[in-house]
């Protein structure tokens, strides 16, 4: 298990992302790709492919743990759950998604830059996400990219959807699109990270994050995302809301704990 020291919190709260390596062990990577694979063959209702015709595939999927018993094993028994209340310094955390997340070998679809927090029936700052990956991750099978610092800038970007780049019209303003990070690159510190299996990252709800296309011929790139609210986090009504249906039960400013938002942390 990975063991959060100080400076790996403080690199988190200075930077709004961090590489955990070797957070899983060999069995819980089995576990994980096996049940990725399982919900591939049998895709949820809230599933998608952003990839273009005979381009690979870029499937996205969500709330696999209501269906598949890998994913519910992983969200109770491994580290994930008390890593993550460390790192955001929190006493509870409420799962707010799971987020499954595969591009097959020529998929060229890159993920394009947003944040995470504007998708989300959250308000609050304690919001973070995991990346965790099931296959070797490089720049040329597609790993993450994110702005340095962004989640300090006190903005909220206008949601997309991520593997087309286009605005979701739909979805609030908030403070308009994101930069165009690409065309004024040297204007930013841009972190990557090449992975192995079992390391993860974890990132703050706003930061600005991409990652590249899946320009290999045969290295798949299936990554798990657990996305938590902690302590200061209640619920706030958005128009768009991807990873599941609208939301009866609560109201502005409530709590989380609900069956959408179960309360993880404490166990």
């Amino acid at each position: 298990m990975t063991v959060v020291d100080r400076g790996l919190v403080e690199t988190f709260e200075r930077d709004g992302v961090v590489v955990l390596r070797d957070a899983f062990d060999d069995g819980w990577v089995a576990e994980l790709g096996a049940a990725v694979d399982r919900v591939l063959a049998s895709p949820g209702p809230l599933s998608k492919d952003y990839a273009k015709e005979g381009k690979g595939k870029f499937f996205t999927d969500h709330q696999m743990r209501l269906r598949d018993e890998g994913f519910r094993r992983f969200l109770a028994d491994s580290p994930a759950v008390p890593v993550a209340a460390s790192l955001r310094r929190a006493s509870r955390l409420n799962l707010i998604d799971e987020h499954l997340l595969v591009k097959e070998p020529g998929t060229e679809n890159p993920t394009f830059w947003h944040q995470d927090f504007p998708y989300f029936e959250v308000a609050g700052d304690q919001f973070a996400s995991y990346w965790i990956p099931l296959d070797p991750v490089t720049r040329e099978s597609g790993r993450m990219r994110f702005v340095k610092g962004s989640h300090r800038w006190g903005k909220i970007y206008q949601p997309i959807r991520i593997g087309l780049g286009e605005e979701v019209a739909e979805a609030e303003k908030f403070d308009g699109p994101a930069p165009d990070i690409d065309a004024a690159a040297r204007d930013y510190e841009i972190l990557e990270f090449d992975l192995e299996p079992g390391d993860c990252l974890f990132f703050h709800g706003l930061m600005l994050h991409a990652a590249h296309p899946n320009r290999t011929a045969n290295v798949r790139r299936r990554a798990h995302s657990l996305r938590f609210a902690g302590d200061d986090a209640t619920f706030k009504s958005r128009p768009y809301i991807p990873s599941q249906a609208a939301t009866r039960e609560l109201v502005d400013g409530d709590p989380l704990d609900s069956e959408q938002y179960p309360l993880v942390w404490p166990a």
